[in-house]
């Protein structure tokens, strides 16, 4: 953890050969060494997702619906900047490979005045709320519950890119035990805030949905502030030059936004349109959007983690293209792929072995006719997630290697194509459904399955052009520095 040396920076050059002599075992066990952390940590964040939604549900099942929406919602208007900050780390990862680590403070401080950028439009976003669930068609009663999530969200907005900003750093020079404690401990901060502030405590009144949201915004800030006090540190100084390269610097400002910006354009592709269909679900009935919120809230404990292996893949891409040559960058992405693969097995098993034991957590808190149509339902979706969970970690890995060669317009391009194929094809065939028998439940769950399987189809496209690039190469003659 001391500053005073940086992963390999003495052998950048004179060794840069060697790695030809090392075993696969020992490749894939530098990735675990560097995604181990990271998974913690996303899996840190994907615990505390699942938490505060199913504390929402054991308050008001209404309330979980709505924050599913609120907060996918959320992440469409804040991905753009958060994917431009999150490069940070790949980038970062080309200045060690290269031997530049005095150009890394620099570097590092245009991520920062990105961040604090945002601010006024994230907070003009928050005096709007109502207006842009409205113009989506929501459920009436669902509508004030929404809002009061999202405005209260982008509060903490400028945070969240400010610590994606800052973690880059981390990862980027390979400190992911950083990354790591500083996630536990904003986690354990967001839990306790959600069982306070959302049932209250003593003097505390019972908020629900609202103080779901305010326990988020005061973790997403914990994060950035724990950041900003360790990057002070005067280990990292003296090496990466931080108090000194504070100011705007033009060129590496161009430099952040050419390969950031179609990070976070595929970022809000992404998420705009799985909100596009979480919305579309919306607008069917609560019980299918409480259904998808329940089976998603499990395919997020399950995939979250998975980010953490993307950006070692990341991170090790960019270092070894410029340290070792894109042979053996190859090789740590054929390590990460077999991590994740591994992993995302586990939980595919698990999807279709026991779905009854995972979704028995919800029936403890409402046992209306309403929730158990929806754990039920529930139930099935697994099933569609058990089908994509492998590829899904196969494009996301593939998608964090391209990008630390620094292949971000392809994944760009990619992700819009493949995201305007599913939802057109979702759009143009989706079930027709009579008046008499729209509002059956029969009916909503037949157009529920159709959104399933054009969410599984979206991860297939994408899962086969990620690959089909990786194995076409031209990411080996990149580089960003």
């Amino acid at each position: 953890m001391s500053g005073n040396h940086s992963p390999r920076s003495g052998e950048t050059k004179q060794h840069g050969n060697s790695s030809v002599d090392e075993s696969f075992l020992q490749i894939v066990l530098e990735i675990w060494r560097i995604a181990l952390p990271l998974m913690v940590s996303a899996g840190t964040f994907s615990l505390v997702l699942f938490a505060d939604r199913t504390l929402l549900l054991w308050y008001d099942g209404q309330s979980m619906s709505a924050s599913m929406a609120g907060g996918n919602f959320f992440w469409v208007l804040v991905c753009l900047p958060v994917g431009i900050a999150s490069m940070t780390g790949a980038i970062v990862s080309q200045y060690v490979g290269a031997n530049e680590h005095k150009t890394i403070g620099r570097f590092l401080w245009q991520s920062v005045w990105l961040s604090l950028l945002t601010t006024p439009a994230f907070v003009g976003i928050a005096f709007f709320a109502r207006t842009l669930f409205e113009t989506t068609g929501q459920p009436e009663h669902l509508l004030e519950l929404e809002s009061t999530y999202l405005s209260l969200l982008m509060i903490g907005a400028v945070g969240l890119v400010l610590e994606s900003a800052l973690s880059g750093f981390f990862s980027g020079t390979e400190r992911t035990n950083v990354i790591m404690w500083v996630s536990l401990a904003s986690g354990i901060v967001n839990l306790i805030l959600d069982v306070v502030l959302i049932f209250g405590m003593g003097p505390v009144p019972a908020m629900g949905i609202a103080g779901a949201a305010i326990g988020s915004v005061i973790a997403f800030w914990t994060k950035a502030v724990c950041y900003c006090v360790l990057i002070l540190k005067p280990d990292y100084e003296n090496l990466y030059h931080i108090r000194r390269g504070f100011g705007f610097n033009s060129p590496l400002a161009r430099k952040l936004l050419f390969f950031g910006f179609p990070t976070g354009l595929m970022y809000l592709t992404e998420s705009g349109g799985f909100t596009v269909m979480v919305l579309r679900i919306g607008s069917i009935g609560d019980i299918p959007l409480r259904a998808t919120t329940m089976a998603i809230n499990f395919n997020m404990v399950a995939f979250i983690p998975l980010i953490g292996v993307s950006i070692a893949a990341s991170v090790l891409v960019g270092r070894h293209l410029l340290e070792n040559g894109p042979q053996r960058a190859a090789k740590s992405v054929y390590a990460g792929l077999l991590i994740g693969c591994a992993y995302s097995l586990i939980w595919m098993i698990a999807y279709l072995a026991i779905p009854d034991v995972m979704m028995s957590l919800y029936e403890f808190s409402d046992n209306s006719e309403d929730s158990i149509a929806a754990i039920n339902i529930a139930k099935h979706l697994l099933g569609f997630v058990a089908v994509y969970v492998l590829l899904d970690s196969v494009q996301l890995i593939l998608a964090g290697a391209l990008r630390g060669a620094g292949d971000t317009w392809f994944v760009l391009v990619s992700g819009l194509l493949a995201s305007s194929i599913a939802l057109w094809v979702g759009f143009a065939w989706e079930p027709q459904v009579s008046q008499e028998t729209q509002a059956s439940l029969e009916a909503q769950q037949e157009t529920l399955s159709w959104w399933w399987w054009m969410l599984t189809f979206w991860i297939w496209l994408l899962a086969t052009f990620m690959t089909a690039r990786f194995l076409q190469g031209r990411w080996k003659r990149m580089r960003m520095v």
